[in-house]
């Protein structure tokens, strides 16, 4: 249940920052100010409602707090949202540090999945699990709903943000310095049309337009309809965005758009399979 507590937490803090802005010192109070009253509020849902324990609740709240210090938000159409982007401080460095953030949360998941101290069994949440007479409740362990929950949060928003920090930096949609797109066309060989047309007004930003909101949808239904054990329906998702997405790949010149498909797909399906298998694993544990 623990992790089910942590990914939620994190998914509450990333819908927050992702839809809020960073231009100014006041939206980033507000964001903070936001961030802070739902953490409150979901862990005294936990401690009060779930009966678990405060320190472990406390655990959550400080492994939540280093995801969001370590990271940055993906906001839809401009890619990594990095304050920092260009102060080489602290707080820049470790959002701009890579893919570690998502392995050491991939790892600490793993560890109160399988080892976390389960909760006391008493909480107004709990009991109304055991009484609601509705036979769909009954037969979903809490455990399991809490898990659902909390992949459900994550998926929606934090989910781009490991997609984002798999992705090379010259692919992140709407972080791309004129340096790395000319890395980018040694790279590849060929620049795409529209690229020369950017240099020539004075922007040579590479911009991939794509699934933003696209990415979190098709998350939730993989996972949802892999826990529901409907896995023709998953195939038949997973082959329908390739077909969708070939025709804007085949007229790549550069080869960086089939790159980038390929790299945020399978880590984007990766999340909503281990998202179904954690909430398979509570549901009949």
């Amino acid at each position: 249940m623990l992790a089910g507590i942590l990914l939620a937490l994190i998914g509450l803090g990333d819908v927050v920052r992702a839809r809020t802005g960073a231009d100014a010192h006041r939206q980033r109070t507000l964001t903070t100010i936001a961030v802070v009253v739902l953490w409150a509020g979901a862990s005294a849902v936990a401690w009060l409602g779930l009966g678990v324990p405060a320190w472990s609740v406390l655990v959550t709240v400080v492994l939540a707090a280093a995801w969001i210090a370590t990271t940055a938000p993906v906001r839809a159409g401009t890619g990594t949202a990095d304050d920092d982007h260009d102060a080489p401080t602290t707080r820049g460095l470790l959002r701009r540090s890579g893919s570690w953030p998502a392995v050491l949360l991939a790892l600490a998941v793993a560890v109160l999945l399988l080892w976390g101290p389960l909760p006391d069994g008493t909480g107004f949440v709990v009991d109304w699990h055991d009484g609601s007479g509705l036979a769909f409740v009954d037969a979903v362990p809490l455990a399991a709903v809490v898990g659902g929950v909390g992949s459900a949060l994550f998926l929606v928003d934090s989910a781009n943000v490991v997609v984002a920090q798999a992705l090379p930096p010259g692919l992140q949609r709407g972080a791309t310095t004129g340096a790395e797109a000319n890395h980018l066309r040694r790279r590849f060989g060929r620049r795409r049309r529209s690229d020369a047309d950017a240099e020539q007004s004075g922007d040579s930003t590479v911009s991939l337009k794509g699934g933003r909101l696209i990415g979190p949808i098709e998350r939730l239904l993989l996972a949802g309809f892999a826990v529901a054990g409907a896995f023709p329906v998953v195939a038949a998702l997973i082959a329908a965005k390739g077909i969708v997405r070939f025709p804007e790949i085949r007229r790549e010149t550069t080869g960086y758009q089939a790159e980038y498909f390929l790299i945020g797909s399978l880590v984007s399906w990766a999340m909503a399979f281990a998202a179904a298998g954690m909430c398979w694993l509570l549901a009949h544990s």
